[in-house]
């Protein structure tokens, strides 16, 4: 079900050294080659965007504890470049190991050529599409095979991946309009007015560690986990909630964006407690979502009746357990409008929710899963 998602630059990117290897010419200058893979992200597209900088380490085989580009910020240079500060060449002979991240001088990350540190990230006040490079690795100048090493000559593939996990919440309703068999006519109008995710930790570090195989060429990252085996950071017990407030209508036929997307911390979904019963206890300080809306109920072209709940449901779901490492969480709120009287218990004018997930743009799954609020 995972797949490898990454984003890939547009153009050569330029990079250049205050280095004492020998100039060369320009055809010996390093560069970085727009990759031919397709990705889905959180920068908008497969392009990275002009508006944007990166930054680049690297290592050369001669010296390989120390770095050859450290902390190279590369910027597009409005001529079809990617061009970093300074100005690099292959070195004769020599290998050299390439990683990426984004964005630039992000203090909350620590590249080493062996692993990948985020320390203290906060999502609450760092809403960005933290990213990390597969490691380009054993690359050189070498277009004719003559020496060791992977052919960079061309420009040498940076790859990026997302280190965050994303959410976003969609709604719509079952239904509009309902003609019951003795020709009563139903119409419902539904207005979402607000929407709170809250109880969701904020804060916590991750480390990434380099995969044993290839030995050269795109090596990639494995990443952290918790002991079932979920692709999530460690927190420090620290939570935060967001809201918007939409304040928008809801059809049957096309779910309507209540709550833009966000980066979220990757981490587990706290599972609600229940009762001997088995229903679910309330109150409960873990994952939740708090709907406002409105419900205009229509009888036979009449309004009959207009009332504003406030409603709360748990996120966990069996097929969403987690919101993990370059998973995009997508809820589909789908609400159902009962007419007074024609459905079970005294509150059957209520509108029941029901829940949508579905895993997608990053890491893809879908599931059908309804929730009672």
């Amino acid at each position: 079900m995972k797949k490898v998602i990454v984003i890939s630059l547009a153009a050569l990117l330029f990079m250049a050294a205050c280095t004492k290897t020998d100039k060369g010419s320009s055809s010996s200058a390093i560069s970085f080659q727009t990759a031919a893979y397709a990705t889905r992200a959180g920068i908008d597209g497969s392009v990275f965007p002009t508006t944007e900088v990166f930054g680049v380490y690297a290592w050369a085989s001669g010296s390989p504890d120390s770095y050859f580009m450290n902390n190279e910020k590369v910027a597009y240079d409005g001529e079809g470049k990617w061009v970093s500060e300074h100005e690099f060449y292959w070195i004769y002979k020599q290998t050299i190991d390439f990683i990426g991240y984004y964005p630039y001088n992000m203090p909350e990350v620590n590249i080493g050529k062996e692993e990948i540190k985020y320390t203290a990230m906060d999502v609450e006040s760092r809403q960005i599409d933290a990213m990390y490079s597969s490691r380009a690795t054993g690359y050189a100048y070498n277009p004719d095979g003559t020496y060791a090493g992977v052919d960079g000559s061309a420009g040498v593939p940076i790859l990026f991946h997302h280190a965050l996990g994303k959410v976003v919440i969609d709604a719509r309703t079952a239904y509009d309009h309902v003609v019951e068999a003795d020709g009563t006519v139903y119409d419902w109008e539904v207005t979402v007015n607000s929407i709170t995710v809250s109880d969701f930790y904020k804060k916590g570090d991750a480390t990434f560690t380099i995969e044993n195989e290839p030995t050269e060429g795109i090596v990639g990252w494995t990443k952290p986990a918790d002991e079932k085996g979920f692709n999530v950071w460690t927190n420090d017990g620290a939570k935060t909630s967001i809201s918007n407030q939409p304040k928008v209508l809801l059809n049957s036929e096309t779910p309507v964006n209540v709550m833009p997307e966000f980066f979220v911390l990757p981490q587990v979904v706290v599972k609600p407690e229940v009762d001997q019963e088995g229903r679910i206890i309330p109150g409960q300080p873990i994952h939740k979502v708090t709907v406002n809306l409105t419900v205009k109920t229509i009888l036979n072209g009449e309004k009959l009746i207009s009332e504003t709940y406030n409603r709360s449901a748990y996120m966990y779901l069996e097929e969403i357990p987690a919101w993990q490492i370059n998973y995009r969480n997508r809820y589909l709120l789908i609400i159902y409008p009962l007419g007074p009287g024609t459905g079970p218990g005294p509150d059957s004018h209520m509108p029941v929710i029901t829940f949508d997930p579905a895993v997608a743009d990053w890491d893809y799954i879908t599931v059908y899963t309804t929730l009672y609020l």
